[in-house]
């Protein structure tokens, strides 16, 4: 694709200012070690595969995040496009390379109830190379989304994504997932608020509000897939030299505490206090229980947990990389 061509897809612009949840997951993801790490390991597999020109999608590029790393780190000039299918979160990275002119922020527009794929959005055949840092385990019909990176990909194309919430048959005792912090968080927290008096008026039907707001929780932070899952997707619809890797990460308790205080994440590990839309004193409670249950599961991790120590514990982030 020569400079001009860039221009042919029209470059989405946000509508509304950046919301304060994007500003505030972005800073507290981007220069934290733990995505330093899960990105430098992820460039450098496909670093040599990027070549002059490329046409290249950072597809879940969210707040730009993890754009800054590739733009940084792959030393030759390619055309950049960042998906996501949220627009707040896409408005962050907005801001951030709007300037530059080999970037592009393309939306996925939402039809009914499915949002467009990836060829949809870019047509047939046109992409080199897709990148996915932090998002398959999000995507609710992963088939769907990796059948229209597949018909983006030119032949030969790559697609290589990465996940720290990707289950994996002998994954060493101690090590994490992502979902394995959350899920312990909330249930420390449902323990606080069930015996100190101080959340009193947020234990009646406690039971009840857990069942209810069980589909948020699990919208922010899906149950886990097996690794075989996404591989399997991928050898149906026709990828191949699949090649899977591991690499276990430390993650501070410094930096998983500032993610875990993200507002929008926390609608997420405790929606039972406040739901969605909360007041100014549900918001600080929640905030207020989640740090505390945050900071007893250090502890346990500190006593219990042969990988973790006084500064951090340890994680694993699984990587797959593909070929049309």
């Amino acid at each position: 694709m020569k400079k001009q061509q860039i221009s042919s897809y029209a470059a989405w612009k946000p509508s509304k200012p950046i919301s304060r949840g994007a500003q505030a997951y972005h800073q507290a993801v981007t220069y934290a070690s733990w995505h330093i790490d899960n990105m430098a390991e992820m460039i450098r597999l496909v670093e040599r595969r990027v070549r002059t020109d490329d046409i290249v999608v950072d597809f879940g590029a969210g707040t730009g995040s993890s754009t800054i790393y590739i733009i940084r780190d792959i030393p030759r000039k390619f055309f950049l496009f960042l998906v996501d299918n949220s627009p707040s979160w896409l408005g962050n990275a907005y801001s951030i390379f709007h300037t530059n002119p080999n970037v592009r922020c393309l939306l996925l527009e939402k039809n009914q109830d499915q949002y467009q794929t990836l060829d949809e959005l870019m047509g047939r055949n046109s992409v080199n190379h897709v990148l996915s840092a932090n998002t398959v385990h999000l995507i609710p019909n992963i088939a769907d989304a990796f059948e229209g990176i597949y018909r983006a990909l030119k032949e030969g194309g790559t697609f290589t994504f990465q996940s720290g919430n990707i289950s994996r048959q002998g994954r060493e005792k101690g090590v994490l997932m992502i979902d394995d912090s959350v899920e312990r968080i909330h249930d420390i927290a449902i323990s606080i608020i069930r015996r100190d008096n101080r959340y009193k008026h947020y234990q009646k039907d406690l039971n009840k509000r857990m069942q209810v707001m069980r589909e948020q929780r699990k919208f922010v932070f899906p149950d886990p897939r097996p690794l075989n899952y996404y591989v399997e997707i991928l050898k149906k619809i026709g990828f191949r030299n699949i090649r899977i890797s591991h690499k276990k990460i430390k993650v501070s308790y410094k930096d998983w505490l500032s993610f875990l205080r993200v507002g929008r994440l926390q609608a997420g590990i405790l929606p039972e206090i406040g739901g969605i839309k909360l007041t100014a004193k549900e918001e600080h409670d929640r905030d207020e229980i989640i740090t505390k249950a945050s900071h007893l599961l250090f502890d346990e991790l500190k006593k219990h947990n042969a990988l973790a120590n006084h500064k951090s514990f340890t994680t694993e982030w699984v990587y797959v990389q593909s070929q049309k």
